[in-house]
């Protein structure tokens, strides 16, 4: 995989040997490669609603409170159908103008890119009901036939940022009533697991919940947070 990803950044750098490069990108700490070779090691596998369980359990929760204003972060934003199928959640739930906020990260500048534009395949959306698609969608016409864009109005509530799950600094002022950080930490080693569940717990209400991916298990950080349901879990 590292192979076959990193073949491209040797080839538009001029380099011939994987240690020659390397040794290049790490002659230059601060240099703009660092980010590109970041994109080409991201993993972005996601899909509009992907494990749905936890969009039910979002709606219960936001339903259940409907007059309280909702802070979401969505820390794994990838091209962006996880934070917009957060927001048609959060829209059908409370109505056309909630009282919500979401912000969306990743550590890949590229797929952010592609979130902010909210452009699609429309084979992306077949699962997704013609109701949601009439109402959140726009269809493309000539050129942009079998395409599809998220409307302007359900664009300008996500705001969209660059966050390093494993640096420090995190760019959040007040904490969140809910954390989606789904199929990441499968790739974390556990002591940097448990320094990400650590931050996460500083940045979240208590009582909050935090959801995760379906291959994921914290059990052991049980002072952190308790497991509320089907890879969901609640701040202690």
């Amino acid at each position: 995989m590292v192979y076959s990803r990193l073949s491209r950044r040797l080839r538009d750098t001029g380099y011939e040997s994987f240690g020659d490069y390397l040794n290049w990108l790490e002659s230059q700490p601060d240099g703009e490669e660092w980010q590109e070779f970041v994109n080409a090691l991201t993993t972005n596998l996601t899909s509009f609603f992907r494990e749905q369980h936890h969009f039910e359990i979002l709606a219960q929760q936001l339903r259940s409170r409907p007059g309280q204003a909702w802070k979401l972060w969505c820390s794994a934003a990838s091209t962006g159908e996880e934070p917009y199928s957060i927001i048609i959640t959060a829209l059908e739930a409370l109505g056309s103008a909630p009282n919500f906020q979401l912000q969306a990260s990743d550590i890949d500048s590229r797929v952010l890119e592609a979130a902010q534009q909210g452009v699609y395949r429309a084979e992306s959306l077949k699962g997704m009901s013609s109701e949601r698609l009439h109402r959140h969608f726009l269809r493309g016409t000539a050129g942009n036939a079998g395409m599809v864009r998220v409307k302007p109005e359900l664009r300008r509530l996500v705001e969209f940022l660059q966050v390093n799950l494993i640096q420090d600094g995190w760019p959040f002022r007040e904490p969140f009533d809910m954390v989606f950080c789904r199929n990441v930490m499968i790739y974390f080693d556990a002591a940097t697991q448990r320094k990400v569940l650590e931050r996460i717990h500083r940045v979240l209400k208590p009582g909050g919940l935090l959801f995760v991916g379906h291959a994921e298990n914290f059990s052991d950080s049980r002072d952190l947070f308790t497991l509320k349901g089907k890879t969901v879990y609640e701040r202690n």
